[in-house]
C-alpha cells in the first residue's frame, strides 16, 4: 500500500541490549530507535511514567517513540518487540500519532511489524508468531496499555511488499554493530538516490549484503 509520495527507503529498527532474545526474560529490552520514511533516525525514548508498552507520538514538535520496559511486565521479549514494531510502522506507514486508531490501520501496522521481525530474523518459524498472537490473546484484559483497538492478532496471514519491509538488529551476537552500521549506510545511500530507477533495487541489494 502506498501512503502519499513512494517510501524512498525501507525503515530499519535496531535494538540494542546485551543477552539473546531467549536470555532476556530476567531484564528489560533497551529500544534504540528506528529510521523514518527518509532515512533519518526517530528517536526511542525510555519513559518509566508512560502506561503504554510503547506509544508514537510527536512532543515539541519531535517524531519519536516513547516506551516503558516496565509496563506489562509478563510480556514475551518478542512481544514486546513486535509491540516496538507496531508503533514504529504506524509512524513508517504514515499514521497520524495522535489520530483514532482504527483496525484497517492498526492491521496494517501489526503486519508491518510482523513482516519486519520475520525479515530480520526474530521470527525464524511460524512457532514464534504463535507465540505472541498467544501471549497477547491472554493480556487481553490490558488493551489499554497496547496499540489499540482491542482485536483479534492474526499474524500468521501477514505480508508486506518489498518496499515497505524494514529490519531489526538484536546486536548481541559479535559483529553486530558492523550489521547496523551498514543498514544506516544502505538508508543514507537511498536517501541521496531519491527515486531515480533501480534506486530501490539496488537498497534491497545493499540490505541483503549486511546479513551477519
Amino acid at each position: 500500500m502506498r501512503i502519499g509520495v513512494k517510501p524512498l527507503m525501507l525503515l530499519a529498527l535496531w535494538v540494542l541490549c546485551t543477552p539473546l532474545l531467549a536470555q532476556q526474560a530476567e531484564r528489560p529490552l533497551r529500544m534504540d530507535g528506528c529510521l523514518d520514511r527518509q532515512g533519518r533516525p526517530l528517536v526511542a525514548v525510555l519513559d518509566e511514567n508512560l502506561a503504554a508498552v510503547a506509544q508514537y507520538r510527536i512532543d515539541s514538535g519531535q517524531p519519536l517513540i516513547r516506551y516503558n520496559p516496565q509496563a506489562l511486565p509478563a510480556l514475551l521479549p518478542a512481544s514486546r518487540l513486535f509491540v516496538f514494531a507496531h508503533e514504529c510502522g504506524r509512524q513508517f506507514l504514515g499514521f497520524a500519532p495522535d489520530a483514532e486508531r482504527t483496525a484497517a490501520q492498526a492491521r496494517q501496522a501489526d503486519c508491518w511489524a510482523v513482516d519486519t521481525l520475520r525479515h530480520s530474523g526474530v521470527f525464524k518459524d511460524s512457532a514464534g508468531i504463535q507465540a505472541v498472537e498467544q501471549d497477547l490473546a491472554a493480556k487481553a484484559a490490558d488493551w489499554a496499555l497496547l496499540p489499540g483497538p482491542a482485536r483479534q492478532l492474526d499474524l500468521a496471514s501477514c505480508s508486506s511488499p518489498p518496499s515497505q519491509r524494514g529490519s531489526l538488529l538484536m546486536p548481541a551476537a559479535a559483529g553486530s554493530a558492523k550489521w547496523n552500521a551498514c543498514v544506516q549506510g544502505c538508508g543514507a545511500r537511498l536517501y541521496s538516490c531519491g527515486r531515480a530507477a533501480g534506486c530501490q533495487a539496488t537498497f534491497d541489494q545493499c540490505i541483503a549484503a549486511c546479513k551477519p
